[in-house]
Parts: structure tokens; sequence; C-alpha cells
């Protein structure tokens, strides 16, 4: 029996709006690196202001907000004989365990540079900015 049609999962008429849309946002992105403006992140701040985005919004808070489990204090304990920081494996039954507090740091922070010493800022530090302060004596 043959068949009039082929019965594939694609088209050629949808492999061609498939590549029409990659192109097109080939396009925006060149467009947008061109003019230095971010097109997509604009669509999607407008998006965002309709009533579908607002939706769309708060129920991925929603669900967010849900899956995500509580805080938990993180505890140090040994293991299998190795030392752990966790807040899932540690618990309160175990003996080895203890209640550790985080601190909020700043980082790492450049050294900072001393002050040059008072010698230092008298005197020129090169040859060539004396020789000239010598010239124009």
């Amino acid at each position: 029996m043959h068949r009039k049609y082929q019965k594939g999962a694609l088209s050629l008429f949808w492999a061609a709006v498939f590549v029409g849309v990659v192109a097109l946002a080939a396009m925006v992105a060149l467009m947008s690196a061109r003019h230095e403006r971010n097109y997509f992140s604009e669509a999607l701040g407008r998006f965002t202001k309709t009533d579908a985005g607002q939706m769309i919004q708060q129920t991925s808070q929603a669900v967010e907000k849900a899956a995500k489990p509580e805080a938990t204090a993180v505890r140090k304990c040994t293991v299998n004989g190795k030392v752990v920081y966790t807040n899932v494996e540690c618990d309160v039954a175990n003996p080895t365990s203890r209640k550790v507090e985080m601190h909020d740091t700043a980082g790492f922070e450049a050294p900072k540079i001393p002050a040059p010493a008072a010698s230092q800022v008298d005197s020129p530090p090169t040859m060539e900015e004396r020789a000239i302060e010598k010239a124009t004596r």
C-alpha cells in the first residue's frame, strides 16, 4: 500500500518555521549587540508588566516557596571518621554534633599600602628626577 503523503514526525513546513524562528532570534541578538541594548530583557520586562506576566510571576514564586525547605542550622559532626559541616547528616542525637555559628564576612580585602615616609616624600625617588632638579637650580 502506497501512501500519498509522508507520515513523519516533522514536515518540511514545520522545519521551515523552526529555522525561521531561530534566524529571527539570531537577528535580534545581533541587533541587540550592535545597538548596545538587550532587546530580550526589554521584551521580558514588558511581558512581566502585563496581567498574564504578573500571574506567572506569582505562580512561580509560590512554587519556589513551597519547594524550598525551611533553613536549618549548620552543624559540625563526624560521619564515617570524617569531619562534616552540613545541615542534613548531623542530627542532634549524634554525640559529635554541635551547632556552628555563621558569620557574614566582606570577603578578602586587598592589603593596605603603607604611607610613604617623610624622607621619601621630600627627596625625588629616581636619578632622572634628581638630575632635573639639579639642572633647574
